[in-house]
């Protein structure tokens, strides 16, 4: 039944001859993109042995931690992690390699998830634990959402302690007009789609430009320049780094070569 879902999958994604790209998100893995790369080449982070990258995790970890770093910087007037306490949202391949690369700066590491099976996992690597229901409010300097999305919103965001938000969990506002809910407590949100993008950037540059593997790992590391330039946009012109990500996108679009 999978395979055949798979196989379908395949198909439509065929049928659209490269506008539509994809690549292994929630239920899905490299295994999968072997199924779909049957029909077309588009299908992302299949195995090394069936000529993609593998798991995007490594990446899209990498890119948050980019991300972050450039996030406190901003909000705290330095880059380092040491000493502040993060509280991660999903502990699954991103959230726990997001975690160690917290741990290794200092930081106080504190997750949640869903699956209670994981809390053995993470008191075992050192990490604190707080049940998914109180994950929001506990006491924080960084959230970091790296499980499902539709986690911020009117209800929630009063909730949320901490100065500093960002994580690859996708869609993570229920509506746009949240990013100001945000911005108005003081909290300095990284759209959900600039933080998670190392993965995308990795598998790409690899796979369909043919970049080195220290070139796509330097793409993925430019996503802390990225969220500098938003950040700053948004503190230059007193807007949300929503829409000071979207401005960004839409010049670049409007001149591609610049």
């Amino acid at each position: 039944m999978r395979e055949a879902a798979l196989e379908d999958l395949g198909e439509l994604i065929a049928s659209f001859q490269g506008s539509y790209r994809t690549g292994p998100d929630v239920g899905t893995g490299p295994e999968d993109m072997v199924v779909l790369r049957r029909f077309s080449p588009y299908a992302y982070c299949a195995p090394q042995e069936h000529g993609g990258t593998g798991n995007s995790g490594g990446p899209t970890a990498a890119g948050v931690l980019a991300g972050l770093r450039a996030g406190a910087r901003q909000v705290f007037g330095d880059a380092s992690c040491t000493g502040r306490t993060v509280v991660i949202s999903g502990f699954g391949s991103v959230g726990s390699g997001i975690a160690a690369g917290l741990a290794a700066e200092g930081a106080h590491v504190v997750v949640s998830d869903l699956d209670a099976s994981r809390k053995e996992m993470a008191l075992v690597s050192g990490y604190g634990w707080v049940e998914p229901g109180q994950a929001l409010s506990a006491p924080a300097d960084i959230r970091v959402p790296a499980a499902v999305g539709g986690v911020l919103d009117d209800v929630t965001v009063p909730q949320i302690t901490a100065r500093l938000v960002v994580g690859p969990a996708n869609n993570q506002l229920t509506e746009e007009r949240v990013a100001d809910v945000l911005a108005e407590r003081g909290i300095v949100w990284v759209p959900d789609y600039v933080a998670s993008a190392g993965g995308i950037a990795y598998a790409l540059s690899r796979e369909s430009e043919g970049y080195s593997r220290e070139a796509a790992q330097k793409r993925v590391e430019d996503i802390g320049d990225t969220v500098t330039r938003i950040l700053d946009l948004a503190l230059a012109t007193g807007t949300t780094p929503l829409r000071a990500a979207q401005q960004i996108a839409e010049r670049r679009l409007a001149s591609p070569a610049s």
